[in-house]
């Protein structure tokens, strides 16, 4: 367990001073904040399960300003849910207050602490099985849209500045090729050229909202098959979990990262390019969800980019593989020597086939509106 269970008890105290810890269990599932599932018993008949993590401040820099967005975000959902007869307790995420009523802990000596409501019989699954489960994620990510269209105050903090801005993405690409400072460059120059020759594709969602075609929008960022918990029962998408990303973006941004993380059930860093292929049911099936779940709130040049959104996102995931390969690895978590090159090739094959598939992807979003 990576905090003691002495901290996370009193952790949980500043939350429920009353309450008796139980049970403890750590999450190992993400790779970015520590999270654990705490059983506590509030009254002698009120027990209930939370979960509570400690936020990563390398990560996330403005830690006050994201819990501001997550806050806003759920209380958008808590609205938009009891206006549409939604299930109150399961369709968005509850974040808890400490006994002086913050949204969080932040505190030099435990660190930065939140606690939200564990939801029971729901499940977390990493590939999608079959093209429903990929038509209920992309619905809960289409309904996320939707939820959200009417957030109304300032603007959203930018807790990752320029995270999806493409243009930038390939501006870092360049310089670290440039500077090549570990001399990797010569042995990925390949990959380097083939990047840079999808590079008008890849920039086609950004440069439709630079010329005001298309809004922007209060989006995931981080959409993919384990940010949606299903029912174990029934297999319906309950809610959109893992908030900390929610700022301003495009919605093809979200479904892009539908479409690179589940049109091909390939590994992200396959090394026979000749088994990377689109899925165009799951493709199909997620076109499809998301449309019924956005139920009309996207505009009619946002609907017709959704493709350019898939090959956005994987090429931006390329680039930034390939980015880190020059620079020494010291973003990505790598297993052996080369794994960021070998991501970068096979995400580079799978937006090659994204773009050898345009106009059948532009047919399938046609026939789904």
């Amino acid at each position: 367990m990576t905090h003691s269970k002495e901290l996370i008890k009193q952790v949980v105290a500043r939350f429920f001073p009353d309450g008796e810890v139980v049970h403890i269990e750590q999450c190992n599932g993400g790779h970015i904040n520590q999270t654990y599932f705490v059983d506590c018993r509030i009254t002698p008949s009120d027990m209930n399960r939370y979960v509570v993590q400690c936020l990563n401040r390398k990560v996330f820099p403005d830690l006050p300003g994201l819990m501001d967005n997550v806050l806003r975000v759920s209380e958008q959902m808590s609205v938009y849910a009891q206006e549409h007869n939604m299930n109150m307790t399961r369709s968005y995420l509850h974040f808890m207050r400490t006994v002086d009523g913050a949204p969080a802990i932040d505190d030099k000596e435990l660190g930065f602490w939140r606690v939200y409501r564990y939801i029971n019989n729901a499940v977390g699954k990493l590939v999608a099985e079959s093209p429903l489960e990929a038509f209920k994620t992309a619905e809960a990510f289409g309904l996320f849209q939707g939820m959200l269209a009417g957030l109304t105050g300032p603007r959203l903090v930018e807790t990752i500045p320029a995270f999806h801005d493409t243009r930038k993405r390939f501006e870092r690409l360049e310089r670290a090729a440039s500077e090549d400072k570990l001399g990797r460059f010569e042995g990925a120059k390949d990959v380097y050229e083939a990047i840079m020759a999808i590079k008008p594709y890849a920039l086609a969602l950004q440069e439709a909202f630079e010329k005001g075609e298309i809004p922007e929008r209060v989006v995931h960022n981080d959409a993919k098959l384990s940010n949606i918990l299903l029912d174990i029962n029934t297999g319906n998408a309950i809610c959109v979990i893992d908030l900390d990303t929610c700022m301003p973006g495009l919605a093809g941004h979200d479904f892009g990262d539908m479409a690179r993380s589940m049109s091909s059930q390939t590994p992200e860093d396959e090394e026979d390019l000749s088994k990377i292929k689109i899925n165009f049911e799951i493709y199909e099936s997620l076109i499809k969800g998301f449309l019924k779940g956005a139920n009309g709130v996207l505009n009619t040049r946002e609907v017709e980019l959704l493709p350019d959104g898939g090959i956005a996102m994987t090429t931006e995931v390329a680039v930034r593989f390939l980015t880190d390969y020059f620079e020494g690895d010291v973003y990505f978590n790598i297993k052996y020597e080369g794994q960021n090159l070998r991501r970068s090739k096979s995400q580079l094959r799978l937006a090659q086939c994204m773009i050898e598939a345009l106009p059948r992807l532009r047919k399938l979003v046609n026939s789904a509106k």
